[in-house]
């Protein structure tokens, strides 16, 4: 219906309808609230089991009156990060439906005997029905401006129309996009991924406390022989029954070197190993 040059053309008015519109949800919104307890406190003066009745009143009166507080300009981060039906990046699609669905409540409440005309008064009728109708007509209203003010090819929704207009194409420039809900810019998803460098050593070896730990600063080393000689004795070969006579070598001994060929013949176990001779085995 509208093309990408025609719906840039529409937003510049599209600031100032939309902001008209706003200000018609306020008080169609502001309108559902009074009548909510209209009826809660006619239900309760005429009605004998107004349990029900009137928390369905309360609840009713609740959800406008946070409908009013998304349509005003404070707690945007929140809304977008809590609510982002109702933040920046948003349409107006739930807050429509949510208009109708209150609208069509207050106007079907007009059928019981406790919240009927002749109950509630002229004066007070009239609200209550208002109230029904003018919400009725602004949630479709705003489901209308959602389709028309919105760019869904440049990712500009038209609660952003309504908050900066035609200033949003500019925001838009050098290929970034403007984050409402944050209030930064953001650049556009690169299909190449990240690199990623480790951090060198000796800062993965800091406190993530932001100071060396005292282990760390006291530098411990290895131990340091203060005495080399001490160690001597163990690569010693002499006797210690006669210092000045030196062991002779493992490999000499005659049991690595007897049976291996016929010049060394295998000696009885009796030479090979020292026995008792005045004791038996058993």
């Amino acid at each position: 219906m509208f093309g990408v040059d025609q719906r840039a053309v529409l937003r510049g008015p599209g600031y100032v309808i939309l902001n008209i519109i706003r200000v018609l949800n306020i008080i169609s919104l502001v309108l559902i609230v009074i009548a909510s307890w209209v009826m809660l406190v006619k239900t309760v003066m005429t009605s004998s089991f107004f349990f029900f009745d009137g928390a369905s009143h309360v609840i009713t009166s609740t959800i406008a009156a946070f409908l009013i507080i998304t349509e005003l300009p404070f707690f945007k981060s929140y809304f977008a990060r809590t609510w982002p039906k109702f933040g920046i990046e948003s349409g107006f699609v739930f807050l429509a439906l949510s208009m109708i669905a209150l609208g069509f409540n207050i106007l079907g409440n007009l059928n019981k005997p406790a919240t009927s005309q002749e109950n509630l008064g002229m004066p007070f009728w009239r609200i209550v029905i208002a109230s029904g109708i003018l919400t009725a007509i602004m949630g479709f209203l705003n489901l209308l401006a959602t389709y028309i003010f919105s760019d869904s090819e440049a990712g500009i929704s038209a609660r952003q129309v309504r908050s900066h207009g035609a200033s949003i194409d500019k925001m838009a420039e050098g290929g970034k996009t403007f984050s409402l809900s944050s209030g930064s810019t953001r650049r556009p998803h690169s299909p190449v991924l990240p690199s990623y460098n480790p951090p060198p050593t000796e800062e993965r070896r800091k406190s993530v406390f932001g100071f060396k730990l005292p282990i760390r600063m006291s530098q411990i080393s290895r131990p340091v022989p203060t005495q080399p000689d001490q160690f001597e004795k163990f690569n010693s070969r002499s006797s210690p029954v006669m210092p000045h006579v030196e062991r002779p070598p493992t490999a000499l001994h005659p049991m690595h070197n007897t049976g291996r060929n016929e010049t060394t013949p295998a000696y009885p176990a009796s030479s090979r190993y020292s026995t008792v001779s005045n004791m038996t085995r058993f």
